[in-house]
């Protein structure tokens, strides 16, 4: 495994954009090893679970929600406000705690606001193990 990683690390260094970023997700999904109780739940229903969250280590569009539920400790997801898993401010939210002494299911709603609080809609999700 470690020559692999070093091995993606230097590819990724000749590549520019987005093929640099296809060579460290193919590196993830190699070295993923997901349980049974790692499942992610995007608005309610099962996005995936298991061995299949290997085909789905990495970014996600989605129409719209405020909803995310990760259970299991190898795996997390990361909510974004903007497209394409871009970061802005403090509307990125990680759910998942990646604490295996835990079999609680880490649920959040996404909301913000200091004097009343909104929910507010992330437009993609990054799924990635712990």
């Amino acid at each position: 495994m470690a020559l692999r990683a070093v091995l993606a690390v230097a590819a990724a260094a000749l590549l520019q954009g987005s093929q640099a970023l296809d060579v460290a997700r193919v590196v993830a999904r190699a070295e993923a090893g997901f349980t049974v109780n790692d499942k992610v739940y995007v608005d309610g229903s099962l996005f995936a679970e298991s061995a299949a969250l290997n085909d789905n280590v990495g970014c996600h569009e989605h129409k719209g929600t405020s909803s995310f539920k990760v259970c299991g400790c190898g795996v997390k997801v990361v909510a974004h406000l903007m497209t394409e898993c871009q970061t802005y401010k403090k509307y990125d939210t990680q759910i998942g705690t990646c604490d295996c002494t835990s079999s609680a299911c880490d649920e959040k709603t996404l909301s913000s606001g200091y004097s009343s609080t909104f929910n507010w809609q992330a437009a993609s999700f990054e799924i990635s193990p712990c």
